[in-house]
């Protein structure tokens, strides 16, 4: 009786998966003109702070950001320092998105978006978060995708083709790395504090990754305790049900689902282009239709004058996408059993050169503790301002707004990795390219003379929510200390640098982590 109930539910399982990966033309549509709309908004949006980010000397020199990166990165940026070919390649990303929007030779715009896409991550790549990378990831496994069927230019230009959903082995990659993303975060969040509910009290804060309104929602303790689950169980749950249930309404409601996800994401998290490009994924994964779709092939070539060619294109595009979803596996078993840094050479070589890095542990470590950073600069009229706030008035307690007083997300993302050890060989870089931007904008007499950029940490261990945390006094010391309750504060770096005295930071961290694998053991 069991031995023949395995084979029917085998049978069943495996008609779903082919279900869940066959992609229909609407979605595709959908999917190309949401992340060509992502080209053109990131475009712009990097606009603000071109010339810190792309000059020579500003806070990403070439040469220390060329140390910085793993082997087999590469980018077109580095081609050429000077301003007007960084801008060219900036151009390029946007007019690659019109282009995907419009549909226009939709394959080879992807081809140049995720080239262009490419070169500006890494010539950006200390600026950049999980969302720039999943992008990336996207970018590259639609170049196998006919994105261009529906609702195109493409489409008028062949004028014919019938409604059909795509299935081939470049979908169901596709389908996959959309899937994986999901899993991978919610299995890295099953520790202490996100199995208690209390981890996105902590999050949600403004001394963290929330906005106002994350900092507003956070306040309630049932409310985050409540989503904190709930984020669990979509994350884990979620992704495996759309996968394996054979029903379209189900997987249409899920795939809904995530998308009001990530635009609560939008809204309470500060993580820049991260919601949109996940709303973008699952645009192209929710079924359309209000029925099964016949399947057709995702081959290019559909029409009788290019059929022959096409039977040469489709197995090598079938070979590309088994060689690169093989990659794209090797990184994520390395991310999965190794610490990081601990990869082979080739390895690196092979997942950096595609950009098909596989590590989606966003928010698996979250905690009671608070976190900011200041940029105290002496100018030459001898007022002290916060460099890092447009010039505000430095003061020494936790800054009004948090990370979200900064310019902008690409500032947070700086910031908040700035003080982990692989970021040491930038700091002195970064604090000169802030000077340089600022003295080229102000005037002599507002000119900097000195900079120090500290970093603050807060531990307040025992408290359920962000909101619970004390105040702390003008000294940025709690006014209710408890033995529970840690403070210290270390000197990253300065401008002019300095020559002794440094060190104590990195020695903290290693320390940190210590205390935190000796923790995890007992």
């Amino acid at each position: 009786m069991a031995s023949s109930y395995l084979p029917s539910v085998i049978a069943r399982l495996s008609a779903s998966m082919r279900s869940a990966t066959q992609l229909d033309g609407e979605g595709l549509a959908a999917f190309r003109i949401a992340a060509g709309s992502i080209l053109v908004a990131d475009a712009i949006l990097r606009t603000r702070d071109f010339w810190l980010f792309f000059s020579p000397t500003g806070i990403f020199p070439p040469g220390n950001l060329l140390a910085y990166l793993e082997p087999g990165c590469w980018s077109l940026n580095f081609l050429n320092e000077n301003l007007w070919w960084q801008g060219t390649i900036l151009a390029t990303e946007a007019i690659a998105g019109i282009s995907l929007m419009a549909g226009c030779y939709s394959s080879l715009s992807c081809v140049v978006a995720w080239i262009a896409w490419t070169s500006i991550l890494r010539r950006t790549e200390p600026a950049t978060n999980a969302g720039d990378f999943w992008m990336a990831c996207l970018l590259f496994w639609g170049i196998f995708l006919p994105l261009g069927n529906t609702f195109s230019v493409d489409k008028q230009i062949r004028k014919g083709g019938k409604r059909c959903a795509t299935c081939s082995l470049a979908p169901a990659v596709f389908v996959a790395q959309v899937l994986v993303v999901y899993l991978y975060a919610g299995i890295s969040k099953l520790n202490g504090d996100w199995l208690n509910g209390s981890a996105l009290g902590y999050i949600l804060s403004v001394h963290d990754h929330g906005t106002w309104v994350g900092e507003i929602l956070g306040s309630s303790k049932m409310t985050t305790y409540l989503l904190t689950v709930a984020t669990l169980c979509l994350e884990i749950i979620g992704p495996l049900l759309f996968l394996f249930c054979g029903n379209r309404s189900i997987r249409r409601s899920i795939a809904i689902l995530f998308i009001f996800f990530h635009i609560g994401i939008w809204i309470n998290l500060s993580v820049g282009i991260f919601a949109p490009i996940g709303i973008s994924a699952w645009l192209a994964l929710m079924p359309w239709g209000s029925g099964s779709s016949p399947s057709c092939s995702a081959d290019f070539y559909q029409h009788r004058s290019n059929a022959r060619l096409g039977q040469y294109i489709s197995p090598i595009k079938d070979i590309a996408v088994a060689i690169s979803f093989c990659i794209a596996g090797l990184s994520l078993f390395y991310n999965v059993t190794t610490k990081p840094g601990t990869r082979s050479y080739w390895a690196s070589v092979a997942i950096n050169a595609i950009t098909l890095e596989q590590s989606w542990g966003m928010f698996g470590d979250a905690g009671p503790q608070e976190q900011w950073i200041t940029g105290k600069a002496t100018l030459q009229d001898d007022s002290v301002v916060d460099l890092l706030r447009e010039g505000r008035p430095f003061c020494n307690v936790r800054p009004q707004g948090g990370f979200s007083s900064l310019p902008n997300h690409r500032w947070h993302k700086i910031f908040w990795e700035l003080p982990k050890a692989r970021q040491a060989p930038l700091r002195e870089a970064v604090a000169a390219g802030i000077v340089t931007d600022w003295n080229r904008r102000k005037p002599t007499s507002k000119a900097v003379r000195t900079l120090e950029i500290y970093y603050t940490q807060v531990i307040h261990e025992g408290q359920g929510a962000a909101h619970d945390f004390p105040k702390l006094t003008q000294g940025g010391v709690p006014q209710e200390f408890s033995p529970n309750s840690i403070l210290r504060q270390w000197l990253l770096t300065t401008w002019p640098p300095r020559e002794a005295g440094e060190g104590n930071l990195d020695r903290f961290l290693e320390e940190t982590e210590e205390q935190s694998q000796k923790k995890n053991l007992n």
